[in-house]
């Protein structure tokens, strides 16, 4: 079986001593995309426990 998380990331940077747009503080949208591929689970009825998902995603980042 194959589980699929998709976790929408929102953050916001700029470039210190950098001149043009980058100098200023602007922000980003991505999508981070998980593919888990396993056994169910039968306890929680899923490969892996999404909650458990996102926090190994957010340990990485």
């Amino acid at each position: 079986m194959r589980s699929i998380t998709k976790l929408d990331l929102q953050y916001a940077h700029r470039f210190y001593g950098f001149k043009g747009e980058a100098q200023y503080l602007h922000g980003h949208t991505g999508v981070l995309t998980i593919e888990v591929e396993g056994s169910i689970n039968s306890g929680v009825n899923m490969v892996f426990p999404c909650n458990e998902i996102q926090k190994t995603a957010w340990e990485v980042f």
